[in-house]
């Protein structure tokens, strides 16, 4: 049970709150006010524990309530920093991360986890038409803003559209290599967009415990008149990304 703490008014006791609310309220109120700034670590639960008289475990409850709702993010072995402002992304807008981050002047680095050439997951399969006897590239890839893990993605290609496809730069924009290499041009996307959550190697790579919340995107990316060359499941941290959709 969480310990209650008076909450005080003009000298005069107003409300008991829970110490684990009272901490986060004191902490939003800072992120609100500008106190704390964009990246800004906050103090370690060590120091919360000490100024509130309180307990790591409140102090923990606390600080997960900041990061559900997106005004705090952890970084493993470096402590909790202040979430900078969400990415804007227009699913419908086919504009690639690199020019999306730079558009709103962000730092965009991708990191290669892995590349193989496999026959890959049956949805994966499914969504390329691929024949039994085609393998798939898998590409599994950490992609950063400003130093930030924000997204872990595994992306599937058809070997035989893109041949020698693993002694390309594949930490840079893939869409650029496809253009440029391949003469692949994007013509039309699929989207599905739905809030799930990420574990094991995703939530670690992500600084996320097992089971935190995310936002899934599954893609489909076509050339030519819907011919399916890659499809993707990106993992967004839910307070890195803003959906922004506007009417046709």
């Amino acid at each position: 049970m969480a310990l209650l703490t008076d909450i005080t008014v003009n000298g005069k006791i107003k409300a008991m709150l829970p110490a684990n609310i009272e901490i986060r309220d004191y902490l939003a109120g800072l992120i609100k006010q500008g106190k704390l700034g964009h990246n800004e670590r906050l103090p370690s639960e060590r120091e919360l524990v000490e100024q509130f008289s309180s307990t790591r475990i409140t102090v923990r409850d606390a600080l997960s309530k900041l990061e559900s709702e997106g005004l705090i993010y952890r970084s493993n072995r470096r402590g909790w920093f202040v979430t900078p402002p969400r990415l804007t992304y227009d699913p419908s807008s086919r504009v690639n991360f690199y020019l999306l981050a730079a558009q709103q002047q962000r730092t965009p680095a991708t990191e290669l986890i892995s590349q193989k050439r496999i026959k890959g997951p049956a949805h994966a399969r499914l969504a390329l038409q691929v024949g039994d006897n085609e393998k798939l590239i898998e590409l599994v890839r950490m992609r950063s803003l400003d130093g930030r893990p924000v997204l872990y993605e595994f992306i599937y290609l058809p070997d035989s559209r893109f041949p020698d496809l693993a002694k390309k730069n594949l930490e840079g924009s893939l869409t650029t290599i496809m253009q440029r290499d391949y003469n692949v041009d994007i013509t039309h996307e699929d989207n599905r967009i739905c809030v799930s959550a990420v574990y094991d190697q995703v939530a670690e790579a992500l600084s996320h415990i097992n089971g935190a919340p995310c936002l899934e995107i599954r893609r489909t990316r076509y050339e030519g008149e819907r011919k399916a060359v890659e499809f993707d499941t990106e993992f967004w941290v839910h307070s890195a990304i803003e959906l922004s959709i506007p009417s046709r």
